[in-house]
């Protein structure tokens, strides 16, 4: 799922708990107590009072705080979900959102997926790891920014250059399973046209 820095989302989160592929069993927890913890890509607890409820013993339903949005760093969020009852006490998978900055210059999920067809088969989670991995590696590679100064164009040309360049090298399971733990993203060196779009060389001049 992916948001805008600022967001106050109207829809709710409506998760249906698994384990091993079969439903888990809400009637031992009470949604009263489920415990829910938003966390920055750094780790960075985000205060937040959602409300949970469940429906069908078998869907947790999450509606986020309305007062104010909780939405207010960019980059990959962590949502936790702890089952709690008289007796038990269970945590879910995590729950990833992508908080995007269009103000950044560089590639959201949105822009990205209007510029790279392929990008529409890739998860919001994927195609953030491998926007994010690109954009580090265009940042060390181009010639440094001044402070405060917004990306360039071909900078994020690049970025979208490499990304392609990186999906292409990920390696996914043989058996050809679907899933982000059968995804493997590794650095894949930047080739010579992308350097030369994030840092183009300049004619040697010719004297007559």
């Amino acid at each position: 799922m992916a948001y805008y820095v600022g967001d106050i989302p109207a829809e709710d989160l409506v998760i249906e708990p698994a384990r091993a592929g079969e439903p888990i069993d809400l009637a031992p927890f009470d949604a009263l107590d489920t415990e829910v913890v938003l966390r920055t890509f750094d780790g960075e607890i985000v205060p937040s009072d959602f409300l949970v409820t469940f429906e069908d013993e078998q869907t947790v339903v999450l509606e986020w705080p309305n007062d104010a949005s909780v939405l207010n760093e960019a980059g990959l969020h962590t949502l936790t979900i702890t089952l709690v009852g008289p007796d038990h006490r269970e945590r879910l998978a995590p729950v990833y959102l992508v908080v995007q900055d269009d103000a950044s210059g560089w590639h959201t999920l949105d822009s990205a997926r209007a510029e790279w067809s392929d990008a529409e088969a890739l998860s919001d989670l994927r195609l953030w790891r491998v926007l994010e991995m690109a954009r580090q590696q265009i940042d060390e590679h181009a010639p440094k920014l001044a402070a405060g100064a917004r990306v360039p164009a071909n900078y994020k040309d690049g970025q979208l250059m490499q990304a392609r360049n990186l999906l292409n090298a990920a390696t996914v399971d043989p058996s050809g399973a679907e899933g982000e733990d059968t995804f493997q993203l590794r650095p894949y060196p930047l080739d010579w046209m992308v350097k030369q779009i994030i840092r183009p060389k300049r004619g040697v001049p010719v004297v007559g």
